[in-house]
């Protein structure tokens, strides 16, 4: 008898301790204060802490209403209303990195490829214009790279994301044999795939590899005849006008 109640008042223990780890990883998984910006790091992201807060105010200037609402969206990175008046207010002010952290959120909260992607490129390009400042690269990187992760998780073929992960570690963390694999695994899937086929050639130039640049730049402009770019480019390879 007294097994059985023992028996018992374990597995009602347990059950307990159950039902309090659910209600904690779903408190976790809910929490609107920056849910989506925990200093996670994934492989390949820069070593030095991102810092959207800085970046956005760099941007913001003195505007108050601006700041408040950039606040706001930092406060609580799921609200859908603030993030849509981020993203409409870069739009109105051409302020790329607005979009792209709106684009950032909105991606997440809406589980939507496409406008993670287009997060993503923002950054990456915002990023390369940007010349103010160099430690901001590390905020553009670390976005970009991460919102690619995110598409990745569930689409590990996803070319658009391989490659924009791939440039964004080669031009910004200087991670030239990594992002190289990462372009070589799209080529993997799609020989003629164009933006991988691009930067490969790129790198091929940057790296004196010529003959494979040579290679690459044929390729190209089989798929794109039209590219006067890459003919010129082609041309002055083959005339050894640039090495």
């Amino acid at each position: 008898m007294f097994l059985n109640k023992n028996f018992k008042w374990q597995l009602s223990l347990l059950g307990v301790i159950a039902v309090l780890l659910f209600v904690l990883t779903w408190f976790g998984i809910n929490s609107n204060t920056a849910r989506f910006d925990n200093p996670i790091k994934e492989a390949n992201e820069p070593s030095k802490e991102a810092n959207i807060h800085d970046l956005l105010h760099r941007f913001s200037g003195s505007n108050d209403e601006i700041n408040s609402l950039i606040e706001n969206v930092l406060e609580d990175t799921s609200n859908a209303k603030n993030i849509d008046a981020l993203i409409t207010l870069g739009t109105q002010n051409k302020i790329d990195v607005f979009n792209a952290y709106g684009f950032y959120l909105k991606g997440i909260l809406e589980k939507d490829t496409k406008t993670l992607l287009a997060s993503a490129k923002l950054f990456y390009e915002a990023g390369t214009q940007d010349q103010d400042s160099t430690a901001d690269k590390t905020t553009y990187s670390f976005y970009a790279i991460r919102a690619c992760d995110i598409i990745l998780k569930t689409e590990p073929k996803n070319l658009d994301a391989l490659t924009c992960k791939a440039t964004s570690i080669v031009y910004f963390g200087g991670a030239i044999m990594t992002g190289v694999g990462l372009l070589k695994q799209v080529e993997s899937i799609d020989s003629n795939y164009i933006d991988a086929q691009h930067h490969l050639m790129i790198l091929d130039i940057q790296s004196g590899q010529y003959k494979k640049a040579e290679k690459r730049l044929k390729k190209l402009l089989h798929l794109q005849p039209e590219n006067q770019q890459y003919a010129d480019l082609l041309l002055k390879l083959e005339t050894q006008q640039i090495k």
